[in-house]
């Protein structure tokens, strides 16, 4: 057993006596900021509102968590329907509602929704299953977080041919002003990334790499340029954008351009890419 020096069992004894003191504080702090538990109806709501997947030959089961705001001592069901007005998705076509009926056991909080998504019926540019929940009582159903929006898009292995020829760029800095310009992408040093030229009206080049496995597309930090405003220039990526592998397009790469080995940057803003020809 390892020995207790003298300061640790200082400590020891502040803690302890600290510990009361805390508590106290704490009551305090529930007392003056009224918190109360929630006494209302309990009723269903999406845990989230939307996502998005890749859909390929294994035509993936996509889980979607519904909650109710309190347990109640009794079984309850309620009912998924495909909003078919906002859908472009086709139920039997693109995806299979698996749980059309979801059942809260009593006790119980939580819940989920099963989706097929089908590879025949896919499409590159992607398609949106809009669900709502309903219930024989609207009481049961919460006013908040009761529709979800699931993007579906067809997966495509990825092929670095697609992503090269030129692009149309569309560029949002972080001030929220939009310029639109036309790039160059040529072949990486390896299969899986590219080299840019032309972001920013930059000649140099700037190297996208491809992560296969995500579907991610990022900027490794890399030198940019040097000019007389902007000395030693740098480049990376703040966050992944996701590309399009059918369609040879990359959206929402947020880059950061900053002096080498500082935090402070020149420019922040997101990125998305549309090849033109090839």
């Amino acid at each position: 057993m390892k020995a207790i020096n003298s300061k640790e069992k200082e400590m020891k004894n502040y803690m302890n006596k600290l510990a009361p003191l805390l508590i106290l504080l704490l009551l305090g702090a529930c007392q003056e900021n009224n918190i109360e538990l929630y006494d209302g109806p309990s009723q269903i709501h999406f845990t989230e509102t939307n996502s998005s997947v890749l859909v390929d030959e294994s035509e993936p089961l996509v889980n979607i968590p519904v909650g109710v705001t309190k347990a109640v001592d009794v079984d309850r069901q309620f009912t998924v329907q495909v909003d078919t007005d906002e859908s472009t998705a086709i139920e039997g076509v693109g995806f299979e509602l698996l749980s059309p009926q979801i059942t809260i056991k009593a006790g119980e909080v939580l819940g989920e929704v099963q989706v097929r998504c089908l590879y025949a019926g896919a499409e590159p540019n992607g398609q949106l299953l809009k669900m709502n929940l309903t219930a024989a009582n609207d009481q049961s159903v919460a006013d908040f977080q009761n529709a979800y929006y699931l993007e579906l898009y067809k997966y495509c292995e990825f092929n670095q041919s697609e992503f090269i020829g030129i692009f149309h760029v569309t560029e949002t800095d972080y001030w929220q002003n939009t310029y639109e310009y036309e790039v160059e992408a040529t072949a990486g040093d390896d299969p899986y990334s590219i080299y840019v030229s032309g972001l920013w009206g930059v000649p140099e080049k700037v190297k996208i790499a491809f992560d296969r496995k995500e579907a991610s597309c990022s900027i490794p930090a890399q030198y940019f340029f040097d000019d007389a405003n902007y000395e030693n220039a740098w480049i990376r990526s703040l966050e992944d954008g996701q590309y399009n592998a059918c369609l040879g397009t990359i959206k929402n790469l947020v880059y950061f351009v900053y002096p080498e080995g500082s935090n402070q940057g020149w420019d922040l803003g997101t990125f998305d890419m549309t090849r033109i020809s090839k």
